[in-house]
């Protein structure tokens, strides 16, 4: 009888702590790709229409690519592009070893402000050296606009010189 009662005691346990475990679980789930298109629109549409335009993302391009250029010469090179990234890791890192407390969560969004790496065409190994057109082993500004080109032409489905949530839509 005392080892049937310490059994359903522990199923009973066991129960109740993966109940309460399962919403945490659900809530790390990744975002759907339906959810990555509706930030990236919100994060790039400046003029708040619903839509972005190449316009946006030129601007956009340009903006990041000054936050990389921590030399001002007009071109981004792979170690700008890795001191940028190891800034954030550090930042992030800080604010993890803090206990991610209000006060250093606030701080650490201050932080993130000038050192959070912004999405760039170039970013990546191989893509670096494919936008290299000229091959001087830095990227320009005029490179990195053109790649930005290129893949808001791919994104733009529909082609109607705009992205917008149809552009993600998936087709039957």
């Amino acid at each position: 009888m005392h080892t049937k009662t310490i059994l359903l005691g522990f199923v009973a346990a066991t129960i109740a702590v993966t109940g309460a475990v399962s919403p945490s679980f659900a809530a790390r789930q990744k975002a759907t790709p339906e959810q990555r298109a509706e930030w990236m629109i919100k994060r790039l549409d400046t003029d708040k229409d619903g839509k972005v335009s190449l316009d946006e993302v030129k601007t956009r391009t340009e903006i990041a690519f000054k936050s990389f250029d921590a030399d001002g010469n007009g071109q981004v090179t792979r170690d700008e592009i890795r001191a940028k990234r190891e800034a954030f890791r550090d930042a992030r890192k800080q604010w993890r070893d803090a206990g991610k407390s209000e006060q250093a969560t606030a701080e650490f969004h201050e932080k993130m402000k000038d050192i959070r790496p912004a999405a760039m065409p170039g970013m990546r190994g191989k893509a670096f050296h494919r936008i290299d057109a000229d091959g001087n082993g830095s990227l320009s500004l005029a490179e990195v606009t053109e790649q930005a080109g290129k893949i808001f032409k791919r994104r733009d489905t529909n082609g109607d010189g705009f992205i917008d949530a149809g552009d993600f839509t998936r087709k039957i």
